[in-house]
Formats: structure tokens, sequence, C-alpha cells
């Protein structure tokens, strides 16, 4: 009777410090704190590179829309400067033209695996009205987007969809 005890207790105490060891790593909080709380967490998985528009509603006076590359992998990951700006109008996404003297530098950086970078767009040439845009950037061979907005005293009558 008095083994089944012991062997009880010390069940009960391994499960107590399995558990205790399930918190997060260090690494892992850090990485947490660091990401973007908007609703697009909650519909991409844990394991997808995305690109996430830090504030979604910019004004008509700003001249860069600020977004972060989220990197939740085991390998690095590449993008160059390049991006576009699309605008949607009727349902449809059309690309808003950059003007003649708009360029982008060559220069290829590295989001480390399990890492972010903040990159931006810059629109203040662009002349925006308000309405639905996103960014749109090549990141590691992949197109991702987000969307952001320039309120005014029109309405969207299209949900956004992701």
């Amino acid at each position: 009777m008095k083994t089944k005890k012991i062997w009880r207790i010390a069940f009960m105490m391994l499960a107590a410090f399995s558990l205790a060891s399930c918190r997060p790593t260090a690494r892992q909080a850090v990485a947490d704190a660091e990401q973007p709380t908007d609703s697009t967490e909650a519909l991409t998985s844990a394991d997808t590179l995305r690109l996430v528009i830090i504030n979604k509603s910019i004004s008509r006076i700003d001249s860069v829309v600020q977004a972060r590359i989220i990197n939740p992998n085991d390998y690095d990951v590449s993008y160059g400067q390049e991006y576009a700006i699309e605008r949607e109008t009727d349902g449809h996404w059309q690309q808003v033209p950059f003007p003649k003297n708009f360029g982008f530098a060559s220069v290829l950086s590295t989001v480390a695996a399990h890492d972010s970078a903040t990159v931006y767009g810059h629109i203040g040439l662009l002349h925006l009205t308000p309405g639905h845009y996103r960014l749109t950037k090549q990141i590691d061979g992949r197109t991702l987007s987000d969307d952001f907005y320039i309120p005014g005293t029109i309405t969207f009558p299209t949900p956004v969809y992701r």
C-alpha cells in the first residue's frame, strides 16, 4: 500500500514539473510581445510568413506606411526594397502609378528565422485620396500584402476579405 502511495506522489510531482515547464521560452515571449495584435493575427497560421500594416488608418498628410514582415519559420527570408500601392475600386485592386522620378534602391534585406523587420512604403508623392488601399511586396518569392485606409467623407461599401 505504501509503495502505491509513493508512486502516486512521484507521478503527481512529475506531472506538476511537466506542466510548469510548458511556459514559453524567453525568445518566444519576446517574439509574441513584438507581434501586432490586430484582427489579422487570428486569421493567419502561426507558421505563415506575413506582412502586417502597423497602423491601418493613414492620414492624407502621412508620407509613409509602416509594415512589419513577420517570419515565424525556421529559415531566413529575403526581400528587396520594391513594393506597390494598390487602391480598391469597385471591388478590384488597381496599382497606383508612381511618379516618373520615383525609384527603388537595389538592396536585398533578410529577416532571420523567428524574427521580424519593419519596412516602409513611401506614399507622400502619390497624393492619395481617401479610400481603401494595400501595400503589396515580394518577400522570399511570394507576393504578400495588407490593407490600410485613408479616411475621409466616403464610406467603404466593400468588406475587407483576408
